[in-house]
C-alpha cells in the first residue's frame, strides 16, 4: 500500500524507513507499508539523497519477521523508484545479515562495504583529538 507521507507524522518503530524530525520533516519521500488488519507491521521508504539517487530502507515488526514481508516491501518500492528513472540503493550494517540478505534477495549487489566505525564514548584513541575538534 502506498501512503502519504504526512499521514505517517507519529508513528514509531520504522527509523530504517521513515523518520521525521521535530518539526515534523523528513527525506522521505516514498513509502509502501505492509499491514494487518488496521496495524502497520512492515515500512519500507526512500530518501533522496541526489536526484537520481534515492536510498531504501526497511523495517519490519519483530514479530512479523522472517516470512519474506521485508523482501516484498523492498522489491515493490524498488520497481517504483526504477520506474521513476531514479537510481535506488540500499545500505546495511556489515554486521546486520538480515537486512543484507533482504537486499540480496530483492535484486541488489554489493557494491561496496564500509567496516570502520567510531564509538565515541571515550574509549576510542582518537577520544583527544575529537574533543579538541569538537571545541
Amino acid at each position: 500500500m502506498l501512503y502519504v507521507i504526512n499521514k505517517l507524522i507519529g508513528i514509531t518503530d520504522f527509523d530504517n524507513s521513515l523518520a521525521f524530525d521535530s518539526n515534523g520533516n523528513t527525506p522521505t519521500t516514498i513509502v509502501f507499508c505492509a499491514k494487518k488488519g488496521d496495524e502497520i507491521i512492515g515500512l519500507t521508504g526512500a530518501a533522496i539523497e541526489t536526484k537520481d539517487i534515492w536510498e531504501v530502507g526497511v523495517d519490519v515488526k519483530p514479530e512479523h519477521r522472517k516470512n519474506g514481508r521485508g523482501t516484498r516491501l523492498v522489491s515493490s518500492l524498488t520497481t517504483e523508484i526504477l520506474k521513476q528513472g531514479i537510481v535506488p540503493i540500499y545500505s546495511a550494517s556489515i554486521t546486520n545479515i538480515a537486512s543484507q540478505m533482504v537486499a540480496v534477495r530483492s535484486g541488489y549487489i554489493p557494491y561496496w562495504v564500509d567496516t570502520f566505525g567510531n564509538i565515541l564514548d571515550g574509549s576510542s584513541p582518537y577520544h583527544s583529538v575529537i574533543k579538541t575538534l569538537t571545541l
